[in-house]
């Protein structure tokens, strides 16, 4: 019985630390790395990540969409 309170004590707070942890870490900062190589790496790693949701919220799909809901909103008043 001990070790199944141990279980699930350690069970609960690994699931308080997951919901803790933001959802997205920190771009780096690839100027601080020491050598010309790990920046580059640090920089083309940069380059491959994922858009962030504030730049594909800018993009040109995103705004076609807000601008057809805006027409629809007009339309139900």
């Amino acid at each position: 019985m001990e070790i199944a309170m141990r279980m699930a004590l350690w069970l609960a707070a690994a699931c308080a630390l997951t919901l803790a942890a933001p959802a997205r870490a920190e771009r780096p900062d690839c100027g601080s790395f020491p050598d010309t190589r790990s920046r580059f790496t640090c920089y083309e790693n940069v380059s491959r990540a994922p858009p962030e949701p504030e730049a594909a919220a800018h993009s040109p799909g995103a705004q076609g969409k807000s601008m057809k809901m805006n027409a629809r909103k007009r339309h139900h008043k």
